[in-house]
């Protein structure tokens, strides 16, 4: 016998609706047994099911770190959903919903209770996968816990690898009770309904539609263990806040997205790769594997005292400063210290997470200044009521950055970066077209060396006129296109020189748009590391 259960009217919905009516609101609803009722049975020919769940989720990419913008998310017991991206435009979601047809589970090679020699009478296809849908799954917006989703059984044993595809209802099959008994429109696979308001402007209700057909594989490594003793569930997690986003993480406006439009494809891309499955039987909404390792590394960092060292960048101002940061904790005690050294004298802010922590008054002829930040309080030291570690640390003068770095959020790294100072960097990437001037060229470049830095855009076949260059979502500089070539190129540079503007920011990592009135014509992320054109 065969377990591949496709939907009908007969089937699935016949069972789901003593179980409390359609159930497409809150949810996620599968029938994962065999189609003939039965259930898979074990090498001893004896019934071998246990209950396991699904459920979808919303969840939001940590801040900044698609593409280095400061996005935030609003978040209310439940819907709608509120997004404001860096140039003040929002987005308040308040229904997502999408069709899920053909959700299959397989088997893991090798699983005991499907192996032929376990069951001689087993056709090709048995115990393979298990299979349901069309079904329409309304997402909770709230964030936090999964939808609620109807329990069912599955046979015992190793999966893993879970598949389902994002289609719109077949007209020619069965219609599919909820377009019947809701107003989902017909030919359509995902729907979103809210409103846009653009920085300084009025609020525009939307309602987005798209045909998209998408199939996602997500494999569980290790595999998933079903088993009688255990709660067993998978969360599907969406990451929603990105679907209607440009690579600088500004917002969409859904209602320009139309089919053939210059937004089309880059949505559609963003709803395929925004969805992760995993194992999470404590329904938290978090990979259980995930949280099994946070919690190891954080006993571990409890046990052992932790020392970390990481020198301060120049950024270009002032040429000849200097500085490192230390963090130091130890049972009960924890210090964290910023040293600067050839610093012009003056009072410097210590700018930590964009927040102002402390002073550096610089004086004398070797510039040196420093400030000690100590847990439990000390006379003569601020307290430290913060955690430095992942978080950027700036030393700044009147808003202006003259030292800065990340610092690791365990370990000692210094000697590595010590190491990365000292080679040479070369990075170059092209730029996206995104539309508006199809033949619009360009890349962007990134050079370090010892004593020496250089940041590149250079662009071509651009159509005449002032662009300006964001770095960040921060206008750097301009682009002056003129002549038959459409060619433009602004060169930044560490030290400063006549002629370049300095390079006193660091653009790896960060998201580059040329742009005009706005509209962005080219793009793209540069990479932190390494030479990533090849």
């Amino acid at each position: 016998m065969s377990l591949r259960c496709l939907y009908s009217n007969e089937s699935l919905f016949d069972v789901l609706r003593p179980l409390g009516g359609l159930l497409v609101l809150g949810g996620l609803v599968l029938g994962l047994a065999a189609c003939d009722g039965s259930t898979v049975a074990g090498p001893d020919r004896t019934e071998a099911d246990a209950p396991v769940s699904m459920a979808f989720s919303t969840a939001s990419a940590p801040e900044g770190t698609a593409s280095g913008g400061t996005a935030s998310t609003s978040k209310a017991a439940s819907g709608p959903r509120t997004l404001i991206d860096p140039d003040g435009n929002e987005l308040q979601l308040d229904r997502v919903q999408m069709v899920v047809r053909e959700i299959e589970l397989d088997r893991a090679t090798g699983d005991e209770n499907c192996s032929p020699e376990d069951r001689p009478d087993a056709e090709e296809d048995d115990c393979a996968e298990v299979e349901s849908g069309p079904v329409l799954v309304s997402l909770p917006l709230d964030g936090d816990a999964p939808a609620v989703v109807v329990d069912t059984t599955l046979p015992t044993g190793r999966w893993d690898e879970v598949e389902f595809e994002v289609h719109k209802p077949e007209p020619e099959s069965s219609t599919p009770d909820f377009l019947e008994a809701t107003d989902f429109p017909l030919a359509t696979s995902i729907r979103v309904q809210g409103r846009y308001t653009p920085a300084g402007g009025a609020a525009q209700d939307f309602t987005y539609t798209s045909d998209l057909n998408a199939e996602r594989e997500i494999e569980f490594e290790p595999p998933l263990e079903v088993t009688a003793d255990n709660t067993n569930n998978v969360t599907f997690s969406v990451n929603v806040d990105a679907w209607f986003r440009r690579a600088d993480s500004t917002l969409v406006n859904p209602a320009r997205v139309t089919e053939g439009g210059a937004f089309e494809d880059r949505v559609e891309e963003n709803i395929e790769s925004s969805i992760e499955g995993f194992e999470d039987d404590d329904r938290d909404g978090r990979d259980d594997e995930e949280e099994a390792e946070d919690e190891e590394e954080e006993d571990e960092e409890d046990e052992n005292e932790i020392e970390i060292e990481k020198a301060l960048e120049n950024v270009g101002p002032d040429s000849d400063a200097s500085g490192e940061v230390e963090f130091e904790k130890e049972a009960d005690e924890t210090e964290f210290k910023v040293a600067v050294e050839d610093l012009a004298a003056g009072t410097y802010d210590v700018v930590i997470a964009d927040t102002t922590r402390g002073e550096l008054d610089v004086t004398g002829d070797e510039g040196e200044a420093e400030v000690e930040f100590r847990r439990p309080s000390e006379e003569g030291h601020p307290l430290l009521d913060f955690d430095p570690r992942g978080q950027r640390v700036e030393v700044q003068q009147g808003g202006t950055s003259y030292l800065e770095t990340d610092v690791p959020t365990s370990g000692n790294e210094n000697e590595e970066d010590e190491e990365e100072d000292e080679e040479e960097v070369e990075i170059e990437i092209d730029l996206n077209n995104t539309g508006p001037d199809s033949d619009a060229t360009g890349e962007v470049e990134f050079e370090k060396e010892t004593d020496k830095a250089a940041f590149t855009v250079e662009v071509e076949d651009l159509t005449m006129g002032t662009y300006e260059v964001v770095v960040a979502d921060t206008a750097r500089g301009d682009l002056d296109v003129t002549g038959d070539e459409g060619e433009a190129e602004i060169e930044f540079r560490r030290p400063s020189e006549e002629g370049h503007p300095p390079l006193d920011f660091d653009p790896r990592g960060q998201p580059v748009v040329v742009q005009r009135d706005g509209t962005p014509y080219l793009e793209a992320t540069l990479p932190t590391t390494g030479d990533r054109d090849e």
